[in-house]
């Protein structure tokens, strides 16, 4: 139960508590993986949903994944998959890079209701295509 005292903390900072691992992981979009795709792992860190001025660590899940297909391919798997469940693309950045530095291309996109963003970055290692994805609540 939210108390009056936790209500105007939450109005004062703007925290938003977010989603658990486990509510993230009934979102359909959770498990979205590209069709044919080797090496496939799921990726999560837990968080720690909490009233604070911190506004805790936001729960992320996601899948991680290699094909032999192009760039292009997984990239219009995703974009048609998340359009067509009224997801919206405030963001697309061809021009991103990996942590490592390798050239990529990284994709956000946004859904209202409930609130939540998915990330899918996209780039080539040789003859193969790796990607990844993150599911998160963070508002």
């Amino acid at each position: 139960m939210v108390t009056a005292a936790s209500m105007c903390l939450l109005l004062l900072t703007g925290c938003v508590p977010g989603q658990s691992i486990d509510s993230l992981a009934k979102q359909p979009e959770a498990a979205l993986t590209y069709p044919g795709s080797t090496d496939v792992r799921t990726n999560n860190v837990p968080g720690r949903v909490q009233f604070g001025l911190d506004g805790g660590d936001v729960a992320v899940t996601g899948i991680s994944g290699t094909t032999t297909h192009t760039q292009r391919e997984v990239i219009a798997f995703y974009s048609h998959a998340l359009a067509a469940n009224g997801w919206t693309q405030p963001r697309d950045d061809h021009r991103s890079e990996t942590a490592s530095g390798l050239p990529s291309y990284f994709m956000q996109w946004d859904k209202t209701k409930p609130y939540l963003t998915y990330v899918v970055v996209v780039w080539t290692e040789g003859e193969t295509t790796k990607y990844e994805t993150q599911l998160n609540s963070l508002r």
